[in-house]
């Protein structure tokens, strides 16, 4: 169906060939949070969201008030919902994505490992785990406290396997939202990683401070 006078429409994206198949799993997976990018199972999803890009962020706009952003540089771009400023839009609150502080610091503790002590061949969970706990030694009892708050208990009952498991859960968050792949004892960061550093550029930029008020 063409657009008149080549307008875009909110309707287009649905007589996309591939809409039947994918739109409802690209609808209920975004609203979750997920960032989707030109990456393994993603790619399909990021092709049809690619080809309709016009029309289906009039329709999150219209329908929903949030925002289809196309982040990152190509071709390293990924697309997800984002929101105006503190209004979270019409989105259902079972859908409404708000990462656990918990994961926000495991995020950053990996930012800055991979990426400003380049680590980069650092590929494997357990490793990461154990140079968390050994590393980080100083920032343990703030990463205690993070976790007891997040989980409604006491920090004094906390102990090095609440990190590895605060380790493990970020990054199997991270992997539901796009932000890592995981496979096991291999985890990698995918371009939509950098989501942290936008959400959380001033804590980023002075992460040394950052984290220095866990110890």
């Amino acid at each position: 169906m063409e657009n008149i006078d080549n307008e875009i429409r909110v309707s287009d994206f649905l007589f996309d060939k591939n809409a039947k198949e994918l739109f409802a799993d690209v609808d209920y997976l975004l609203k979750d949070g997920m960032h989707f990018q030109k990456q393994g199972n993603q790619v399909k999803h990021f092709n049809f969201i690619n080809n309709n890009f016009s029309s289906l962020r009039l329709y999150y706009r219209d329908f929903f008030n949030v925002e289809l952003t196309d982040g990152g540089e190509k071709p390293r771009n990924y697309f997800y919902l984002d929101f105006y400023g503190n209004n979270r839009g019409n989105i259902s609150p079972k859908h409404r994505y708000i990462l656990n502080s918990e994961y926000v610091i495991i995020g950053f503790i990996m930012y800055k490992i991979l990426f400003i002590d380049n680590e980069i061949d650092l590929d494997s969970v357990q490793k990461l785990k154990e140079k968390i706990r050994i590393d980080y030694e100083d920032y343990k009892d703030g990463i205690y406290r993070l976790i007891a708050k997040s989980r409604n208990i006491t920090p004094g009952n906390l102990n090095d396997d609440a990190i590895d498991s605060a380790v493990q859960s970020a990054l199997e968050e991270f992997k539901k939202i796009g932000w890592v792949e995981l496979d096991k004892d291999e985890f990698n960061p995918l371009p939509a990683f950098d989501r942290l550093i936008k959400i959380y550029e001033e804590y980023i930029l002075n992460i040394d401070e950052t984290l220095s008020e866990l110890k």
